[in-house]
C-alpha cells in the first residue's frame, strides 16, 4: 500500500524538491520509503508502505533499459501466477515484488494487461519512448486516484486530494453541482470532486495521456472485463452455494499473503464472520481479530463480537486472538483530523468508528481483511426490500395518500419507529424510482437543502438513472456497486485505514467473487425477506447459530444526540461563525433555523448538519 502522485507541466516543470513536497503529504500512506522520478516536464512521486518483499519493490520502478517507469499503489494477488507465466516467456526478475510483475505485464501487454489483474490498485505507467502516461484504477475503486487535465496540456494525479492541489496548474474553483451532491449524499460521486476540473478516475477505467499532443484518451477496461467473463447460466442454488464458498475461500487465501503481521476486522455481522472463519481456517498461525465497542448500547456490538469470536475460535486450527476495545468516538477534535485526511468534503459519520478500529488494529498488525462489498453484491441492505415494497404498494394506492399519511407521523430520529415510518411514507410519495432512490440515499428532502442554499437545490431535481438490469433490486445493487460502494464505503475505509498506515483487503471484491455474484439471480440473494440468502446458506456451518438471519445494524454513531449535547456549542460555532467568504451562498438564518429545530428536538436534521459541519473544516482552506 502506497501513495502515488505526479504531474506534467511545461511552464512549471517538476524537480526533486517539488516532488518530495508531494511525498510529504502522503507520509501516512507510505511511511517506509519515498522516491521520485523526473523526465523533462514529467515528474512522478511515490511513498511506500512495505507489505510484500520488504527489501525489494522500491519505487518509482524502472525497466532495465530505462524506457518504462511505474508508480503503483495497491496489491496484485495473482502476481505469482503472472510472474511464472512471464518467466516462461523469458522475462527476468530482480525482486520478489508484485510491483515488478505489474511493470513487466504492462511492458508486454499495455492496457490489455489490466484486465488480467486480481487485486486493487491505482498506478501510473510511463513509456519514455512513446511519451505516454497510463493512469488506471481497479475494478471496484478500492484505491483512489484524483486527477486533472487542462486545455493547455497540463496534467496532474495523486492518491490524495490535498496532494493533487499542490500540483502546478490544479484548478481551484468550487463546483456548485458537486457541492449539492455532497450535501445530499454525504460524499461526491465519481467522476466529480468538489473542484471544477478535478476528477476522480472512475473504477474500472484508465486514462492515456500523450505528452506529445497534450491530449487524454479515456478507456473503460472494466466494462470489457465484465462482458468477457463467463456468466453462470441456469446454475442450481446448491451449485451456486458451493461456487460462492470456493471462490471466497480462494479470495481469502490470496489475501493472506504478506511479509508483515496480518489480522481481520470482526464486527457483529455475517460478512466479517465469514471472512474471519475462512481466514482462521486457512492461516498457519493464530489469527488476530479486532473489534471495537461503544458505551451507547444502541450502537454497541461488542457482546455480539465476543459471541462470534468464541464460535469462530473453535474452527481455527491454530487458534484465534480476539482484541476488543471500547472507544469514545465523540471526540470533536477527531473530526478536524479526519476532514484533513479526506481532503475534499466527506460526511459519512461511520468514519469515526472506522478510523478508531483501524488505529486500534494498527497497534498490532499492518494488514487487515474486512467484509466490505458483500452488502452491495449479495443484497444486504434493507433499502432494497423497501424500494420493492413501495413499488408493489403504489400499484394499488392513490399517490396522494402517501404524502398525507407521512404528515400524520411525528418527525423523529432515523433509528426510531416513527422516524422510519415517516421516511418510508415520504419515499412512497415520490413517483419516479430514480428520484425515490436519490431521496432514500440522501436521508432528507431536497427542499431542506433549498432552505439553506436555494441556488443548489435545482441540481438535485432530476434524480438518478438506475442501471438497466433484471428487475428493480438488481438495478439497485448494480447502482450501489458502481456509485455508493466506491464513493462512500471504500473511500471511508481507504482514508481511515491509511491515516494509520494500515492496509485493508476486501475478499468479497475479488473479481472471481464479485463478477460471479453479479450474475446470480436476485432470488439467490434476497428471498422472502431474507437478505444475503446465499451467503447464509453457503457458510451455515461457519456462522454462529442464528447469524444468517440477523438484521444488519451498520457502524453507526449517535450524531443526532451529540448535536443536542456534547457537540452543541461546537456545532453552532462551526456553522455560524468565522466562515470563509465562499460560504455566502448559504443562508445563515436558514442554517440557524435548522440548528434550532434540531437542538430543540422538533426535527432530526443530523445528516445535513453533519455534512455542513464536515464541510466547514476544508472550507477554511479553499
Amino acid at each position: 500500500m502506497c501513495g502515488i502522485a505526479g504531474y506534467y507541466n511545461l511552464e512549471s516543470p517538476p524537480d526533486e524538491a517539488s516532488l518530495l513536497a508531494l511525498c510529504g503529504t502522503m507520509r501516512q500512506r507510505g511511511p517506509d520509503a519515498k522516491g521520485t522520478f523526473v523526465d523533462g516536464a514529467l515528474g512522478l512521486a511515490h511513498t511506500r508502505l512495505s507489505v510484500i518483499d520488504l527489501d525489494g519493490g522500491s519505487q518509482p520502478m524502472r525497466s532495465p533499459d530505462g524506457r518504462f517507469t511505474l508508480v503503483f499503489n495497491g496489491e496484485i494477488f495473482n502476481f505469482r501466477e503472472l510472474r511464472a507465466e512471464l518467466e516462461r516467456d523469458g522475462d527476468v526478475f530482480r525482486t520478489k515484488s508484485d510491483t515488478e510483475v505489474l511493470l513487466h505485464l504492462l511492458m508486454r501487454e499495455g492496457t490489455d494487461g489490466i484486465r488480467r489483474l486480481n487485486g486493487f490498485f491505482a498506478f501510473a505507467f510511463y513509456d519514455a519512448e512513446k511519451k505516454t502516461l497510463l493512469l488506471a484504477r481497479d475494478l471496484h475503486g478500492v484505491k483512489p486516484l484524483y486527477w486533472f487535465h487542462t486545455n493547455s496540456g497540463t496534467l496532474g494525479f495523486a492518491s490524495r486530494f490535498d496532494t493533487l492541489r499542490l500540483c502546478p496548474g490544479c484548478p481551484g474553483e468550487i463546483s456548485d453541482e458537486a457541492l449539492a451532491n455532497y450535501l445530499a449524499f454525504q460524499y461526491i460521486p465519481a467522476p466529480a470532486t468538489i473542484l471544477r476540473g478535478v476528477k476522480k478516475l472512475r473504477p474500472g477505467t484508465a486514462a492515456v495521456f500523450d505528452l506529445n499532443t497534450g491530449t487524454v484518451r479515456e478507456l473503460d477496461w472494466g466494462t470489457k472485463l465484465v462482458s468477457e467473463t463467463p456468466v453462470p447460466e441456469n446454475i442450481s442454488y446448491p451449485d451456486a452455494c458451493e461456487a460462492v464458498r470456493e471462490r471466497l475461500l480462494d479470495a481469502v487465501k490470496r489475501r493472506l499473503i504478506a511479509d508483515v503481521p496480518l489480522g481481520v476486522f470482526l464486527s457483529g455481522g455475517m460478512d466479517s464472520a465469514i471472512v474471519t472463519a475462512l481466514a482462521a481456517q486457512s492461516s498457519d498461525a493464530p489469527l488476530e481479530c479486532f473489534s471495537i465497542g461503544f458505551d451507547d448500547p444502541r450502537y454497541d456490538e461488542s457482546a455480539d463480537c465476543r459471541i462470534a469470536a468464541d464460535h469462530l475460535a473453535k474452527l481455527a486450527p491454530h487458534g484465534l486472538h480476539h482484541h476488543i476495545k471500547t472507544v469514545q468516538p465523540q471526540d470533536f477534535g477527531l473530526l478536524a483530523k479526519l476532514a484533513g485526511e479526506f481532503g475534499e468534503p466527506y460526511a459519512d459519520a461511520s468514519m469515526l468508528p472506522t478510523y478508531l478500529l483501524a488505529a486500534f488494529a494498527r497497534e498490532h498488525v499492518t494488514v487487515a481483511l474486512s467484509g466490505d462489498g458483500a452488502d452491495e453484491l449479495f443484497g444486504g441492505y434493507e433499502r432494497y426490500r423497501a424500494m420493492e415494497l413501495i413499488r408493489r404498494l403504489r400499484s394499488f394506492t392513490p399517490p396522494g395518500l402517501w404524502d398525507l399519511a407521512a404528515k400524520t407521523v411525528p418527525d423523529a430520529g432515523e433509528r426510531t419507529a416513527c422516524g422510519r415510518t415517516k421516511r418510508f411514507l415520504r419515499l412512497g410519495a415520490i413517483r419516479d424510482e430514480g428520484g425515490r432512490y436519490d431521496a432514500l440515499m440522501s436521508h432528507f428532502a431536497a427542499e431542506t437543502i433549498g432552505r439553506i442554499a436555494p441556488d443548489l437545490s435545482h441540481f438535485l431535481s432530476a434524480g438518478r438513472i438506475l442501471p438497466d438490469a433484471d428487475g428493480l433490486m438488481a438495478s439497485l445493487m448494480a447502482d450501489d456497486t458502481a456509485r455508493y460502494l466506491p464513493g462512500d464505503v471504500l473511500t471511508k475505509v481507504d482514508v481511515c485505514s491509511m491515516a494509520s498506515s494500515l492496509e485493508i483487503r476486501n475478499p468479497f471484491l475479488d473479481p472471481g467473487v464479485s463478477l460471479f455474484a453479479r450474475a446470480l439471480p436476485v432470488s439467490y440473494k434476497i428471498q422472502d425477506g431474507r437478505r444475503k440468502r446465499i451467503l447464509g446458506d453457503a457458510f451455515a456451518r461457519e456462522l454462529p447459530p442464528g447469524w444468517a438471519e440477523r438484521r444488519k445494524r451498520g457502524f453507526g454513531v449517535p450524531v443526532a444526540n451529540w448535536f443536542r449535547t456534547v457537540w452543541r456549542e461546537q456545532l453552532r460555532s462551526a456553522l455560524l461563525e468565522e466562515l470563509p467568504k465562499w460560504w455566502e451562498m448559504f443562508d445563515r438564518d436558514g442554517m440557524a433555523r435548522l440548528l434550532k429545530e434540531h437542538q430543540e428536538g422538533s426535527h432530526d436534521h443530523s445528516y445535513l448538519l453533519f455534512s455542513l459541519l464536515m464541510l466547514s473544516f476544508p472550507a477554511k482552506s479553499m
